[in-house]
């Protein structure tokens, strides 16, 4: 994810960041195959820009410009969960189970799951096939890249740092100190990605105490990506074994094994107010661009 360049006006540099993101996105869908990973990481990075910029567009702008990031996250997700899923069930069951139940399950769910041939996720292959779930994904990149290219934030003040950052933190800790649920935690899957990126953008204005927090929230995010991964491989399992219970141990619950996921990272990481947080920042912005 680039950042944000010193003395760059804040609309046309938000403007160049969330063009650049769609651009790899689609370059990483119709150059190589297997690239979907690359190619969400970087829609996210896009989403995060939009985020950023919203209070400053028109709501029917922002709406449009959501659905379709909706849509292609959607898709992208379609895309890589199931390679995902079939690497970590390689690396947790190297060799098969001694269980005869769990080692059918095993079996079962890998036949189903992509192996280490992404052939698929490419536009074209090699022998002439046409993907048209990846061209659909292309077409709206490309739609989503001109409505970025129109967005008319040439002008807005570049005196404080882009308004939605305090939006996305004020949710991620909202989020954060609500009691935790599968809902609280998949808003937080999709929230501390979110404001991880948009520090990023951030990054170069206090490289040292950005880099520091953001690494943190990355951190928080990364363990509640693995755990959810696991619960999701967990419950295809759970599917195949049909007349066993005990194959795999009981799921623990959800709130102890957020807890051990977070440890202390997210608590530090979102420990200030929104206010003392957009404080800080507009300390760093004003002395980076001075």
């Amino acid at each position: 994810m680039s950042t944000l360049r010193r003395q760059e006006p804040l609309g046309p540099g938000l403007k160049r960041l969330a063009c650049a993101q769609i651009e790899t996105a689609i370059r990483s869908l119709t150059r190589q195959a297997g690239q979907a990973q690359g190619a969400a990481a970087a829609m996210r990075g896009m989403g995060a820009v939009l985020a950023l910029i919203e209070p400053e567009l028109p709501r029917r702008a922002v709406r449009r410009d959501r659905a379709i990031v909706g849509r292609l996250n959607d898709g992208l997700d379609a895309l890589t969960q199931p390679v995902r899923l079939r690497e970590l069930l390689d690396r947790r069951y190297k060799k098969s189970p001694s269980d005869p139940a769990l080692a059918g399950a095993v079996k079962a769910v890998r036949k189903r799951l992509p192996g280490k041939s992404r052939s698929g996720a490419a536009m074209n292959s090699k022998a002439g096939n046409f993907n048209p779930a990846i061209y659909r994904l292309v077409a709206d990149m490309a739609e989503l890249r001109g409505h970025a290219g129109e967005w008319q934030i040439d002008a807005i003040p570049s005196d404080a740092p882009p308004r939605g950052l305090r939006r996305t933190y004020l949710k991620a800790r909202k989020l954060a100190h609500q009691p935790v649920s599968s809902e609280t935690l998949a808003g937080l899957h999709e929230t501390l990605p979110l404001l991880a990126d948009q520090l990023g953008v951030m990054g170069k204005a206090c490289p040292q105490m950005i880099k520091a927090q953001r690494k943190l929230i990355t951190r928080a995010a990364e363990a509640l990506d693995e755990m959810l991964l696991n619960d999701a491989l967990d419950l295809s399992l759970r599917k195949e074994l049909t007349g066993s219970t005990k194959a795999l141990p009981k799921a623990r619950p959800l709130a102890k094994r957020a807890a051990e996921a977070f440890e202390t990272d997210l608590e530090t990481a979102l420990a200030e107010t929104p206010a003392a947080f957009m404080n800080r920042m507009q300390a760093y912005w004003a002395a980076w661009h001075a």
